[in-house]
């Protein structure tokens, strides 16, 4: 088993397990970044000692030590991009609450001059 970093490769095993630390990315930012591994790897999430929690993927063809690697720093880069997506989304949630409410209490976009505009409905 070869360890870097806050991943741990099991090339035997053929899988990868990463430590996250659940007080810089609550779970479900790391739920987040584990559906995007879904489709063709599956997936483990397990409460880990202290504040970590231990995300392993297995996939589901056989990879060398580099290519399981690689997929350990695709877990990293899709942890911190679903991280940002989830504070943008919390940065904007008054906004679209806003436009939302707008537009069900008239029954119409918020800005139907310039929805209609995009639309091409002069």
């Amino acid at each position: 088993m070869k360890e870097k970093y806050n991943f741990k490769i099991d090339s035997s095993n053929q899988n990868v397990s990463i430590e996250v630390s659940s007080s810089i990315f609550p779970i479900p930012v790391i739920l987040l970044a584990t559906y995007y591994f879904i489709e063709d790897r599956k997936v483990i999430v397990e409460k880990g000692n202290n504040d970590k929690t231990i995300v392993t993927l297995i996939p589901n063809q056989k990879l060398d030590e580099v290519d399981l690697e690689k997929l350990a720093y695709e877990f990293n880069i899709q942890l911190i991009s679903s991280f940002l997506e989830e504070e943008e989304s919390r940065k904007h949630a008054g906004i679209r609450d806003t436009m939302m409410k707008a537009a069900l209490q008239q029954g119409q976009p918020p800005f139907p001059k310039q929805t209609e505009d995009k639309l091409g409905q002069k």
